[in-house]
């Protein structure tokens, strides 16, 4: 069995990007996955409540997105 995905660029390109770095994003929500986890079982963070938690995933995202060298869409 074979696909063509065909996109009209530059108008696509969103499209075109999310596509050719879907791995890339499925990577960066298990290594997030991996991280909450951690964090979870082994309680090796400095969160003093949610807020704090929620900052920390922001960073891991971030950084893994940079990482991984994807972006949001624009």
């Amino acid at each position: 069995m074979k696909a063509k995905l065909e996109f009209n660029l530059p108008e696509d390109q969103d499209e075109f990007n999310a596509v050719t770095k879907a791995m890339d994003w499925a990577l960066l929500v298990w290594d997030l996955d991996q991280q909450c986890r951690d964090w979870s079982k082994y309680e090796n963070h400095d969160f003093k409540d949610v807020q704090d938690a929620l900052q920390g995933m922001r960073r891991v995202i971030y950084e893994t997105m940079l990482e991984k060298g994807v972006t949001f869409p624009s």
